[in-house]
């Protein structure tokens, strides 16, 4: 689309949102057909503006959100545009240059998106040949009835996203763990079944708790594995930069978010990859050094020895501690003492002295800062456990939970739709710790060779995981290494692949590759 058409008055238009990240900003949707167009004039169009109009000014309209598009068979022009009305989450209209190209996603036979499936394909001497919707259907029924039969569900595996709610996870989790019972299952973004944060869980936080309005509350924000301007531009631009706080942000990388941070008054701590538990409990360990810790939040809000003694999860009993304990714990152990823990980060002892005061220091008449902490993949996809606790612990230590401007959350990674039919089957998982049934791993559970049919819906699974150069390579060798193959004289004898498939023996020489310690994928 290389010039700008109008929407006319009477276009169709629908309000949607933006899918690319938690944020999900607002937009409307204009079509109408082709041939058709509205004019300059507010009078003309459908956006009730006079045209041309300011870049900023809530109508204005780029390239990227047009395309044109089938609707009931006939060409229709779209207008993707942000809703300049939003009285929330995007005020005014606001947009990342993500949402802002939302109309280029939709299918169009004159754009890239024209290269989609239509329908199922088989491999076969490493070529995809289409085949008819039945085939594929009773080739993946009746290869997971016979791997069920044969080699148990431990045998079967899903990989899945998590959106979209009845339509398709409630449907997929009722099949996988409701029916079928098997461990081996995981959503898109993460290699085993278990939850995001369960620091934070295990603490009694909800990781989704805060508002986007308690992050313009705050005056200082603890910012750990997010690129906050980078991903989530609307919720930085719109909710935490008018704020004013003063950012504390965790990342490797000097990205936007930290320049913004070091200009306003706040610090970038580069830190060393993998050192977060480190840095997090270095800063609470200045804070306690100093007498800096929120006592009447602690006493109030904060579990008691005679609350873990009544304590179920083995987690929480295993890792639980009253202030006492956790007081304890971190002032004796020499990794977390400011030199120490500086040389193990990579972060200056002065910058993380300096968090500490930031966070936690009272000022004048004793006040304290109103302290939030946010979260995301870089903090909890390295070391998971010990970050999420460690960030936990030190959230409480400087009063933040549960209070205006004073949280610990997630700053949300995608939107999820995960609602499901049935839970996990721990008991059946293959894993424990310390004797304790947890999630089973299900990519470390393919590279060993357990996994005989793998069943991966709406994820890029091999370039999405950890060790993914690993898992990538294993997976080919069982399905393309291992076991028998399937042959273009054998799934198609008539030697024409446009004439039926010979699915009896498809089906039998696949049966034969799982025998074999193959998978089919």
């Amino acid at each position: 689309m290389t010039r700008i058409v109008l929407p006319p008055p009477d276009a169709r238009v629908v309000t949607t949102v933006c899918d690319y990240c938690v944020v999900g900003c607002g937009y409307k949707a204009y079509t109408w057909p082709v041939g058709t167009e509205g004019g300059p004039t507010a009078a003309e169009n459908a956006l009730g503006a006079d045209f041309p109009v300011p870049i900023l000014g809530g109508a204005w309209i780029s390239a990227n959100m047009q395309n044109v598009v089938q609707v009931n068979g006939a060409p229709h022009h779209v207008l993707v545009i942000p809703d300049r009305d939003a009285q929330v989450v995007n005020l005014r209209g606001d947009h990342s240059v993500r949402g802002g190209t939302l109309a280029q996603k939709l299918y169009s036979a004159e754009r890239p998106t024209k290269d989609r499936l239509q329908m199922p394909q088989l491999r076969v001497e490493g070529r995809l040949f289409p085949v008819s919707w039945d085939v594929a259907l009773e080739l993946v029924a009746s290869l997971s009835r016979y791997v069920l039969d044969t080699h148990g569900e431990l045998a079967w595996g899903m990989k899945m996203f998590s959106y979209q709610y009845y339509e398709n996870s409630y449907a997929l989790t009722k099949l996988a763990l409701g029916k079928i019972q098997t461990p081996c299952w995981a959503p898109h973004d993460k290699p085993a079944a278990g939850g995001d944060t369960p620091g934070l869980s295990d603490a009694g936080i909800n990781a989704f708790s805060a508002a986007y309005q308690d992050w313009k509350e705050a005056e200082v924000i603890y910012v750990s594995g997010v690129s906050l301007y980078e991903t989530k531009s609307v919720a930085f631009q719109e909710w935490v930069a008018p704020g004013g706080a003063k950012l504390v942000v965790v990342n490797p990388r000097r990205d936007y978010t930290a320049a913004y941070a070091e200009k306003q008054g706040g610090l970038h701590l580069q830190l060393t990859p993998g050192t977060d538990t480190v840095l997090n409990n270095a800063i609470a360990r200045v804070i306690l050094e100093n007498g800096w810790q929120d006592g009447d939040f602690i006493r109030q809000r904060t579990a008691g020895a005679e609350d873990l003694e009544r304590e179920t999860s083995w987690r929480r009993v295993l890792f639980g501690m009253t202030f006492q304990q956790y007081r304890e714990f971190i002032l004796k152990d020499d990794a977390y003492a400011l030199e120490n823990a500086a040389n193990i980060t990579g972060v200056a002892a002065e910058k993380i002295r300096r968090a500490a005061e930031l966070m936690a220091k009272p000022g004048q008449g004793g006040k304290r800062p109103r302290t939030s902490l946010m979260l995301e993949k870089g903090n909890y996809w390295g070391h998971n456990y010990e970050n999420t606790a460690s960030f936990a612990g030190l959230g409480l230590l400087v009063g933040a939970g549960g209070r205006p401007g004073q949280m610990i959350s997630r700053a949300g990674g995608h939107q999820r739709g995960m609602l499901r039919a049935a839970d996990y089957p721990k008991d059946k998982s293959p894993e424990t710790y310390k004797g304790n049934k947890i999630e089973l791993n299900l990519d470390r559970w393919v590279t060993e060779g357990n996994v005989r049919f793998m069943w991966v819906i709406g994820t890029t699974w091999l370039a999405a995981m950890a060790a993914s150069q690993h898992l990538g390579q294993r997976v080919r060798e069982l399905t393309r290494g291992t076991g028998p193959q399937l042959s273009l004289a054998e799934a198609f004898p008539q030697g024409d692949s446009t004439r039926a498939l010979d699915l009896n023996q498809v089906r039998d020489l696949l049966k034969a590759r799982m025998d074999s310690g193959g998978m089919v994928l």
